[in-house]
């Protein structure tokens, strides 16, 4: 009878314990365009993804060789005319630097196609857009008169934060966030402008992904991210990139179109690297890194080592 009564009452029990669990309210989703998880967070970042066993065989071997240097690195690489599958290693969301700028051109490039805008309309420069860091509109006089694509390419060759800043007013952060989670960037965020030391105060950052970035270069690649005409344009903007420490000095000669990327603690490259038959996408961005100089001997090293 006791064991009786120490079942019924351990029974009794695992049913309470059942009813509380169902009547409690579940954790609310997160919503797509919310801030993704930046890397100081205790969350792991993905392992290496090889899609093509065969293609990318001796990759992680690769990384651990020349990625060897203490940063925290994340690596996009794909070969598009051998295979649709890339190879992925620790892609997460991170600080994007100026790499966010790509997204920012192609988001109004789809409003442009859209016939929402013209990228030759007229944008006049104001004392209130300057802003310092990387770029040469700053210098220009208050009152100059520039065409958006002009601005644009400025943003992309000069990685100009005032041209930047100008972009993100001409259309509206949330246009570009609404671009960002339209097209499954799911690591990528804008929350602040170019310089914005404040937001920057108040824990408002910009983030992307290797994935995310490896994606978007592989659409421009493929001519499939807003149009053919509009990415072309892209293309030219990109190949025009006038920070030449990383991948173009680690292949000389070869046609990059390419965004780079530096904060204090990182440096990014990625884009493609068009070569006779093996055409690269490659990305590394880099976290907590171990000097900029070790950190981009490195990345060059890691390119001239994917790139046949």
């Amino acid at each position: 009878m006791m064991m009786q009564k120490k079942v019924l009452v351990s029974s009794l029990m695992v049913a309470a314990l059942m009813v509380a669990s169902a009547c409690s309210p579940a954790a609310p989703k997160t919503a797509s365009v919310e801030r993704p998880v930046p890397v100081a967070s205790s969350v792991k970042a993905a392992p290496a993804e090889a899609g093509d066993p065969y293609l990318f065989a001796d990759m992680d071997a690769k990384v651990s060789e020349i990625l060897d240097d203490g940063t925290e690195y994340a690596v996009y690489l794909a070969y598009p005319q051998k295979s649709s599958s890339p190879y992925i290693y620790h892609s997460q969301s991170m600080r994007s630097a100026s790499m966010i700028k790509v997204f920012i051109l192609a988001a109004v490039m789809e409003k442009a196609n859209n016939g929402e805008l013209s990228i030759d309309e007229g944008i006049v420069l104001k004392s209130s857009d300057k802003v310092g860091g990387a770029g040469i509109l700053a210098g220009y006089a208050s009152g100059t008169e520039l065409s958006l694509r002009e601005i644009m390419r400025l943003m992309i060759t000069e990685s100009d934060n005032t041209a930047t800043n100008m972009v993100i007013d001409r259309i509206g952060m949330s246009a570009i966030n609404d671009y960002i989670a339209r097209n499954g960037y799911s690591d990528t965020i804008l929350q602040r402008k170019m310089m914005d030391f404040d937001a920057v105060n108040a824990g408002r950052e910009n983030y992307s992904s290797v994935r995310d970035l490896g994606t978007i270069f592989l659409e421009l690649y493929q001519h499939s991210c807003v149009s053919w005409d509009y990415d072309e344009i892209m293309l030219d903007f990109l190949k025009g990139q006038t920070d030449t420490d990383c991948f173009p000095a680690a292949l000389p000669g070869k046609v990059i179109a390419h965004k780079t990327g530096a904060l204090v603690g990182l440096y990014d490259d990625g884009g493609i690297i068009y070569n006779e038959g093996n055409d690269t996408i490659l990305v590394i961005m880099t976290e907590n890194y171990s000097g900029e100089y070790t950190t981009i001997e490195h990345m060059k090293a890691f390119a001239r080592a994917v790139v046949d």
